[in-house]
């Protein structure tokens, strides 16, 4: 996992976001732990399962919200979040349109 940047650029499918993601909590000295302790006192908290459903790349596709909060939970500057969300957008484009009526 050392080779693996602790940033989103380049990151294509939720696999590789999940791997740099891992790589960012490492970076900061984080466990997922700290990340949700930290995501609450941040006021958008998320679950243990969750936080780790997005480093792992399991489930459904994650809501943008959930990047936030785990961003957040890893104390990652707002200026930053938004490689992260950039990121996010590309990998998951689906996510962003709205509900067909």
């Amino acid at each position: 996992m050392s080779n693996v940047p602790p940033d989103p650029t380049g990151a294509a499918t939720p696999q590789e976001l999940g791997r740099r993601l891992r790589a960012l909590m490492h970076q900061r000295r984080c466990s997922v732990d700290s990340v949700v302790r930290r995501s609450s006192l941040a006021g958008t908290p998320i679950s243990r399962a969750t936080a780790h459903n997005l480093i792992a790349a399991r489930g459904h596709s994650p809501r943008r919200d959930t990047l936030l909060a785990f961003l957040r939970g890893c104390q990652v500057p707002p200026r930053e979040q938004i490689r992260w969300l950039i990121a996010y957008d590309k990998i998951f484009p689906d996510t962003r349109r709205p509900a067909a009526s």
